[in-house]
């Protein structure tokens, strides 16, 4: 997870600081489907969130765009009631499990300069980091009492995709704003993933001794990613 650490800053301050500000940031919804080997061993559709920057360059009316793109998205969890111990009959506990997939990217865009609708093409390279990880919380309140990563893996992604985006507020121009327009952005992304291990729903199997066997399944990680959100435009440096 370190290696997530730097480009998530990055994003940060690409949409926070005042030097560094991104001329587009926003965040949607994703559904993500799993493709090709990924889709033979994972059969949910995952559901998470994604957040982008984007600085774009010159002057022409098909402004070239550069940004950080990072999702986060579980792909499957589970949710089991089991015995505290077993010297201790009577005594349960929540136990969790979530499946996930975190990724992110350098990301480069292709747009226009029209107002009301905005057509563009991205491309994406990066990585990502499959992680599972099992929760225990007491029955009565739902405090944590452990956590543990049970296996993590990481895989380069790259992939393309395209999207609209629709303006949907326009503030007043006599109001001298640094803020420009607030968009409805819908995108379409297919991202390839080379072989990574991760575990899938049902893959933690308890023995009798205690300890546990891990069912870890070894594929490349194709993904179909839907998105759904919101991007703000800003009027510094290009518009």
């Amino acid at each position: 997870m370190k290696l997530l650490r730097f480009p998530f800053f990055m994003l940060v301050a690409l949409l926070f600081s005042p030097s560094l500000s991104a001329q587009n940031a926003g965040m949607s919804l994703i559904v993500a489907s799993p493709q090709n080997e990924f889709k033979d061993n994972v059969k949910n559709t995952g559901f998470g969130i994604g957040m982008e920057g984007i600085y774009y360059f010159g002057n022409s009316s098909i402004p070239f765009g550069v940004g950080l793109n990072i999702g986060f998205i579980n792909y499957g969890s589970e949710h089991l009631n089991r015995p505290l111990s077993t010297t201790l009959p009577g005594v349960t506990v929540n136990l969790d499990r979530t499946n996930n997939l975190a990724n992110f990217h350098l990301l480069f865009q292709l747009t226009t300069r029209t107002t009301t609708v905005r057509p563009y093409l991205d491309l994406l390279f990066g990585l990502n980091y499959l992680f599972t990880e099992s929760k225990v919380t007491d029955e009565g309140q739902g405090n944590d009492i452990a956590t543990s990563r049970n296996i993590s893996d990481y895989a380069w992604s790259y992939g393309f995709g395209g999207g609209l985006m629709f303006n949907i507020y326009t503030p007043n121009p006599d109001e001298m704003s640094e803020f420009g327009a607030l968009f409805l952005d819908l995108k379409v992304r297919y991202l390839k993933g080379t072989e990574a291990e991760y575990l899938t729903e049902g893959s933690i199997v308890g023995n009798p001794d205690g300890t546990v066997t891990l069912l870890t399944s070894k594929s490349k990680t194709d993904l179909l990613q839907v998105q759904v959100g919101v991007m703000a435009k800003f009027n510094s440096f290009l518009f």
